[in-house]
């Protein structure tokens, strides 16, 4: 399909009106038939009022949002082919039906214009094809009369025609078209049987009685039910609106409905629908709102300037004739336009304006305001029982007293967003949060002080909580949180700044009442993968911190074992510890240049004769829930310095590291029972390495002090210090500032994932340039591939620690070379990296090799091998390490 130039399209037009004036000025030229010469003329002025007459009575029909009249001007047609001459004829036609247009329908100059063509070419072709085809039998025959008949219909068929081409309908209007032209050749054919009553008469000298009664009667007939179907049209519309409107009660559908259906019943190309803050039931002020739809678009709702603001003193047309009406008109950009009040109870609640004729009209008739006002009338209904119905829904699913959005609502939004975000491989942060002392404040004070407390702590959650979070009243002093996108380090920080809601007591009448809380996190899909799932986990977290004393605790799936289980657990452990059935197994920390080992991480391992290998954050749980966690770390870190002090003896001087748990780091003699342990296996201080999470710190305000007093003292004897998962926290500058740490261990999730170039490789990145920038160790977690190694090093990351390398493994499994490394292991072997891989010459070392500053010797890249990178590694961590 081609489309045409503009400048094609111009000279198609002119070209057709040229040939729509030759074809008049022929007509004209002929002058009138000599068949009719007999015949007495009737002056111009009779069909000026006669076309006038058959214009102003006809019937509109609305086709693509512009009215097409279709009228009876068949009549003085037919009459005026044999009453007068083509001049006075063309010169009526043109002069009755241009007066109508412009005073009648207001139509623009354009549509003047065009409308102005086609009455010429209908007019011209009807003279033409009345003396070709009529005028070849004797005057008003009956062959004659029948092709008057045709000949006024073709011509009032291309009349209206010529002005729906000119319109450019479309495909899709082309059936409705079809129907419009229809009517309008049956009504020409009427009209110009009644025209040739008159003609009859005046020519042939036919006493037409029944033709004299029966004309006028079909003539004033054809009026009504032109009057009656422009009346129905507006009523089925009418009616078509308001069930639009009882089908749409939500304010957001029923108002662009309304625009739209108001501008399409007065043929305008603006609406406008402004409403104030006086609507009844709705649950906020939000001031006034203003919805605008301008050539099919609507945009809002926002809030109106002050120069749209008018005093609404009822329905009315506004045509600029005042400083206001021209102030109201210009600040929309319209000509013209009807304004009417919204009201609900004689209350004006806002007001609904319509603009700016389209279709070829210039203005409105005085009859629209009355139709636009039962418009807004049903608008205004349909508005309070919609904001009536929303209120209902509102209440529905929040809690009455915060405005928080209750149990069903929750609930409702968490299985949604979990499946959406789950699905999407996006993270979702659940917790439970229940108030400590709740019951003793209502039964001392009253419900009346609870109420106000569970208000004031509400509105606290909503200030700190931030954008994305829902928070949620379930019932008493429970609230639900969910946090869409947060993984476990964003959780944690979210679950800081909801507790720290309780650190400023609150002020009820004459008293402060100060109040704790306990929180549980539960992060997926890690810990569940549906709402109902982390729910219950965060639930299980939440009274593991009730049952500690307050604070927030993150899920682990230790705390889901079942109780008797943990007794089982804690009473076995304790019985390991006491016959010494606890052991250790190290992974090491490579330097990824060298290949040499860095340091042995401990990591605790039990064998139950009968459950089989214990996974670690079991026992740990129930030695912490069993009280057992210092006797438990104390054990590790005796085996730790054992084979520390085995190794030292043996001519290896390596780092051990272990990692202090929470319940260890609380105790105020660590430093001295640290001291203690190292005097005991004569080992120096710096090769103990103490790992850290700085959640164990900074998320226990009431002994973080006293914690990082002691780790200070630990560091100060010669103790280095380590900060395990760097990267999941939430004030991890602060807590370097604070302490004084030696190095800083990347969390294995933002290592996984460096390979998707998103934004845990940025993560990755500033962590290792801060490490350098700051001269510590930067050690990276979770290396589970060459390609990782590689590009790790290519960095600027010193060490690494990972399945990649080696598994944990037994002390005893340990053998060193001469040279210092670990035999079996590392890439100048082949028992855990590709066959082919080429070897690296050994280079010297001595004792202090391992412990010197990462940065002091340069990157080495001769371990990047194609084959290397293309072959996959045989070691991969288990389900649970």
């Amino acid at each position: 399909m081609t489309t045409k130039s503009p400048a094609a399209t111009q000279w198609a037009a002119a070209g057709s009106a040229l040939g729509v004036l030759a074809l008049g000025l022929l007509a004209v030229l002929l002058g009138r038939p000599g068949e009719l010469a007999h015949v007495s003329a009737l002056p111009w002025w009779v069909f000026t009022v006669g076309f006038a007459l058959a214009e102003a009575g006809g019937l509109n029909l609305s086709l693509r949002g512009r009215r097409y009249p279709i009228s009876l001007v068949g009549l003085p047609l037919a009459a005026g082919l044999y009453l007068t001459d083509p001049l006075s004829l063309l010169v009526g036609r043109l002069t009755g039906g241009l007066l109508v247009s412009a005073g009648h329908r207001r139509q623009t100059p354009a549509s003047l214009l065009a409308g102005a063509f086609s009455m010429i070419a209908g007019t011209a072709l009807a003279e033409l094809l009345f003396r070709v085809l009529v005028l070849q039998y004797e005057v008003l025959s009956y062959p004659g009369r029948v092709l008057t008949l045709a000949v006024v219909g073709l011509a009032v068929l291309v009349e209206v025609g010529l002005k729906v081409l000119v319109h450019r309908v479309g495909a899709g209007h082309r059936r409705e078209a079809g129907g419009l032209l229809a009517r309008a050749l049956v009504i020409g054919v009427l009209g110009a049987a009644v025209g040739l009553i008159p003609a009859m008469w005046l020519v042939h000298d036919e006493p037409l009685v029944t033709g004299a009664v029966l004309g006028p009667g079909l003539v004033l007939g054809y009026w009504a039910f032109a009057s009656l179907s422009e009346r129905h049209d507006r009523l089925r519309r009418l009616y078509r609106l308001s069930d639009d409107l009882a089908h749409a009660p939500d304010p957001a559908r029923a108002i662009p409905l309304v625009l739209e259906q108001s501008a399409d019943l007065l043929r305008a190309r603006y609406a406008e629908l402004m409403l104030t803050d006086a609507l009844p039931a709705q649950r906020s002020t939000s001031g006034r709102r203003l919805w605008v739809l301008r050539d099919g678009r609507i945009t809002g709702p926002r809030t109106p300037a002050p120069d749209l603001l008018f005093p609404l003193a009822g329905a009315a047309l506004v045509r600029g004739s005042d400083p206001d009406e021209a102030s109201f008109l210009r600040g929309r950009g319209i000509d013209q336009a009807v304004r009417v009040p919204l009201r609900i109870d004689e209350q004006v609640i806002g007001h609904l304006v319509v603009g700016d004729r389209r279709g070829g009209e210039r203005g409105f008739a005085p009859a629209d305001p009355d139709l636009l006002q039962t418009v807004a009338d049903r608008t205004a209904v349909a508005l309070g029982n919609g904001h009536l119905l929303e209120r209902l829904q509102f209440e529905a699913r929040h809690d009455e007293l915060t405005g928080l959005p209750n149990r069903l609502d929750f609930r409702a939004q968490l299985d949604e967003c979990v499946d959406d975000l789950i699905s999407g491989g996006r993270q979702c942060a659940v917790m439970l949060l229940d108030f400590n002392g709740f019951k003793a404040i209502n039964d001392t004070l009253g419900h009346h002080a609870g109420d106000q407390l569970l208000s004031a702590l509400a509105g606290r959650f909503g200030k700190v909580a931030g954008k994305g979070v829902t928070i949620a009243r379930l019932g008493g002093d429970e609230f639900a949180v969910l946090a869409p996108g947060m993984g476990d380090g964003a959780a944690r920080a979210l679950a800081r700044r909801l507790m720290s809601a309780f650190d400023e007591p609150v002020r009820l009448d004459a008293n402060e009442l100060r109040i704790g809380g306990s929180l549980g996190v539960a992060v997926g899909p890690e810990q569940g993968t549906t709402g109902a799932e982390l729910l219950r986990r965060a639930d299980v977290a939440m009274y593991v911190a009730k049952s500690g004393g307050g604070g927030y605790r993150m899920f682990t799936r230790s705390m889901d074992l079942p109780a008797e289980q943990v007794h089982t657990l804690a009473t076995a452990l304790a019985e390991a510890l006491k016959e010494g059935r606890i052991g250790i197994a190290v992974q090491p920390v490579v330097d990824l240049v060298s290949g040499q080992v860095h340091a042995l991480e401990a990591l605790a391992r039990w064998n139950h004769p009968e459950l089989g290998e214990v996974p670690p954050e079991d026992f740990f749980a129930a030695a912490e829930r069993s009280g057992l966690v210092v006797e438990l770390s104390r054990c590790v870190l005796d085996q730790a310095l054992a084979g520390a002090r085995q190794w030292l003896d043996a001519g290896q001087r390596v780092r051990v590291a272990i990692n202090l748990a929470p319940g260890w780091l609380a105790d105020p003699s660590l430093p001295e029972q640290i001291t203690t342990a190292l005097a005991v296996h004569d080992l120096p201080p710096e090769l103990l390495v103490l790992e850290v999470n700085e959640a164990d710190v900074i998320d226990e305000p009431d002994t973080a002090h006293g914690v990082l007093a002691a780790l200070t003292r630990l560091r100060e004897i010669g103790v280095r210090l380590s900060v395990d998962d760097f990267g999941t926290g939430y004030s991890s500058l602060t807590f370097l500032n604070r302490l004084p740490v030696d190095q800083i261990k990347i969390h294995q999730s933002f290592v996984q994932e460096l390979r998707s170039a998103g934004r845990d490789r940025a993560v990755v990145q500033s962590i290792i340039d801060l490490g350098r920038n700051l001269g510590l160790e930067v050690v990276a977690e979770g290396v589970a591939d060459a390609l990782t190694r590689i590009e790790l090093k290519r960095m600027g990351c010193r060490f690494g620690q990972g399945y990649y390398f080696t598994a944990p493994m037994a002390v005893g499994e340990l053998a060193w070379q001469a040279s210092g490394r670990l035999q079996g292991f590392g890439p100048w072997t082949t028992r855990l990296l590709p066959n082919g891989f080429p070897p690296v010459p050994a280079q010297p070392t001595d004792t202090g090799d391992r412990l010197r500053s990462p940065l002091d010797a340069p990157l080495d890249t001769r371990l990047d091998t194609l084959a290397e990178c293309s072959t996959p590694t045989t070691a991969r961590p288990p389900s649970a390490p």
